[in-house]
């Protein structure tokens, strides 16, 4: 599976206080759950090893891929860093 662009970073504070980074390109809200996808390029034989939630009809092998999938109940803040900087940005230690 080949990635087709570096996925953003996103930031999650739980809600027991931990704090969660994860790299994808999006995410949905389905059946009260946050669901992260990157978009890639994967064989098919590939694909039935991995969730894959879309695909182009006319480009099969083009695909996004569940990376993670969290309870919306245990998440208290979710965000993207910072763009345009590879240091990542949180302000979720501060209250």
């Amino acid at each position: 599976m080949q990635l087709r662009d570096v996925p953003s970073l996103w930031h999650l504070r739980m809600v027991n206080g931990g704090l969660a980074h994860i790299r994808a390109d999006g995410y949905a809200e389905v059946d009260g759950s946050y669901v992260f996808d990157v978009m890639a390029r994967a064989p098919l034989a590939y694909q039935a090893h991995v969730a894959v939630t879309s695909s182009t009809p006319a480009a099969p092998e083009s695909v996004c891929v569940t990376v993670a999938r969290i309870p919306m109940s245990a998440v208290e803040e979710l965000h993207t860093a910072k763009i345009g900087t590879d240091e990542p940005y949180c302000d979720c230690d501060r209250r």
